[in-house]
């Protein structure tokens, strides 16, 4: 019992020490020799206390991109985990803020973290090409990776410390991204074969009609081919030609066209080629969802005059639950999905335009529908502070379910 006692004592003394701690306590260098437990509860300010290199722009802008590689859900691993996870990676940038020399001891050799860092990228480009999203949440991040690198060997150089010692430094932080994004051992089977490295890259059309016909792809490889052509933006006449070639335009959980959604003329090509316009995912999304999404009032038009079910919706509760019971290989993202059945059209209350609303409507959607969790079109405008979408709901009538 008084281990007990102790322990609970213990704790609490932890806990307000850690939220009480403060911007002066940083300047204090030992403080960072070991990394506090229950860093979920730790101050939130302090990660943003004059001297903090995350109080750069571009640091921000890196910070935020990572954040949205990493997909972390606190639906699935609660938010205790989330903000421990959060925060031990911000105390790491902390340490190279305000002790960089405690920092270096704790780094890799260059040539272990130079090995680590090119295997990180093999599979970030191996993962970036699996989906739009992906792709775009790749771009934003090698962007904001390669904008933070000056900024920050200023930083360490504004310190008092060498250029090459700052840039040593800089470049270690940045790669600290890296690993918070993708994780710090990575699966190296996942990697982009030599032809979808080719197709990524700038190509003639000669060049392509080499790789295409230069050994016998499976339809599958084909239409992965075609994937990665559609994200880097190929020409109409090399997205014809892989598709003369043999890939199929309506094979894939996303098929070929959710991958297109960038690039309109594109997605003109692969609905006269008979895409499925009504595909939908393994959550129950279609091209729909993503081109509300994408705030795209004339690619939601082509879509819903190609046919697009205006009120498409996501899996419903029974499905996700039967899903997870199954024990399928998705069900790891399904935890994320909390408001089961939603629409086309609260979708694009939520992150779209009146614009898109009145062009969904007109197109037959149900704009009193409601999710599995009872919310109709305008409780998502509300619960996404989606102003513009809140008073057009609101003057057709629409009442929230919810306050």
């Amino acid at each position: 019992m008084k281990k007990v006692a102790f322990f609970l004592f213990f704790s609490s003394f932890l806990f307000v020490n850690l939220h009480a701690l403060e911007c002066s306590d940083l300047a204090k260098k030992e403080i960072f020799k070991t990394t506090p437990n229950e860093l979920a509860y730790a101050n939130e300010g302090l990660f943003f206390c004059d001297g903090s290199l995350l109080n750069l722009k571009e640091v921000k802008e890196l910070f935020d991109a990572s954040v949205a590689v990493r997909s972390e859900s606190q639906s699935c691993v609660g938010e205790g985990v989330y903000r421990e996870n959060l925060n031990k990676f911000r105390w790491i940038l902390l340490k190279a803020s305000f002790a960089p020399e405690i920092y270096q001891k704790e780094l890799a050799k260059p040539e272990a973290a130079e090995a680590q860092k090119d295997a990180q990228m093999e599979y970030f480009r191996y993962w970036a090409n699996e989906s739009l999203f992906n792709f775009l949440k790749y771009k934003k991040f090698s962007e904001a990776y390669k904008n933070a690198q000056t900024p920050l060997v200023k930083f360490y150089e504004a310190l008092g410390v060498d250029s090459a010692s700052a840039a040593y430094y800089a470049t270690s932080v940045i790669n600290e991204f890296l690993s918070f994004s993708v994780g710090k051992k990575v699966n190296k089977a996942k990697a982009l074969t030599s032809e979808q490295k080719m197709m990524a890259q700038k190509l003639s059309q000669d060049e392509l009609a080499n790789l295409l016909y230069s050994k016998n792809y499976s339809t599958a490889e084909l239409t992965n081919l075609l994937d990665i052509a559609l994200l880097n933006d190929k020409s109409s006449e090399m997205i014809e030609e892989i598709i003369r070639r043999g890939a199929d335009v309506n094979l894939g959980d996303e098929t070929p066209l959710f991958f297109a959604l960038k690039n309109l003329e594109n997605v003109k090509i692969l609905l006269k080629n008979r895409a499925d316009v009504n595909h939908k995912n393994f959550f129950g999304k279609s091209a729909l969802f993503y081109a509300v999404q994408f705030e795209d009032a004339p690619l939601c038009e082509l879509l819903l005059k190609s046919g697009a079910n205006a009120n498409e919706s996501y899996i419903d509760e029974q499905s996700k639950m039967n899903m997870i019971n199954l024990g399928m290989m998705q069900v790891e993202d399904t935890c994320g999905l909390e408001h089961t059945n939603r629409s086309v059209f609260m979708h694009a209350a939520a992150h779209a335009t009146p614009e898109i609303l009145k062009l969904l409507i007109d197109n037959g959607a149900d704009m009193n529908a409601t999710d599995d969790a009872g919310f109709n079109a305008l409780d998502y405008a509300i619960k996404d502070k989606n102003e513009k979408n809140i008073k057009f709901l609101e003057e057709l009538g629409l009442k929230p379910n919810f306050n």
